[in-house]
């Protein structure tokens, strides 16, 4: 199973097209979705969500895959994530727009994975929409199924 883990007020204009993928990955993909912390001091809201993501991990996502998602990181192509995910369990982690302290996530999680759709900034609806289409793509070359051509 894999979980999207992400920082978000609402995705309710794009949730019919997530709903398809979720519903083509035979519900495979679920989404975990933390609220966001509201304040003029962004390194407060960083610290904080932060914070919030390591508890929801340590709590619900110990032995799973963590992978963090964001622009300036390692570029993979489609069949690259799907090597990298393997098909394991797999938490992917889209944050707000303040970001995460990345420091702090890599000294609780050593195992934490970097990975980036390209250097273009996306809302969180988009990046999850782009995310499970890129799930599901693995997932037809997985099986062969010709979708991903």
């Amino acid at each position: 199973m894999h979980v999207i883990l992400n920082i978000s007020d609402s995705d309710k204009h794009f949730s019919s097209a997530i709903e398809e993928y979720q519903k083509r990955l035979w519900k495979d993909v679920v989404f975990d979705t933390l609220k966001p912390f509201k304040d003029d001091n962004h390194n407060l809201v960083i610290q904080k969500e932060t914070e919030s993501v390591i508890k929801t991990i340590e709590k619900k996502y110990t032995n799973y895959k963590k992978i963090l998602l964001a622009k300036e990181w390692r570029l993979l192509s489609t069949e690259e994530v799907g090597k990298e995910i393997n098909w394991q369990n797999c938490v992917f982690i889209i944050w707000w727009p303040y970001g995460l302290n990345r420091d702090e996530l890599k000294s609780k999680f050593s195992d934490l994975k970097e990975i980036s759709f390209g250097a273009i900034t996306m809302p969180h609806w988009l990046a999850k929409l782009v995310l499970i289409e890129q799930l599901y793509r693995c997932k037809t070359i997985q099986i062969w199924k010709s979708y991903h051509y």
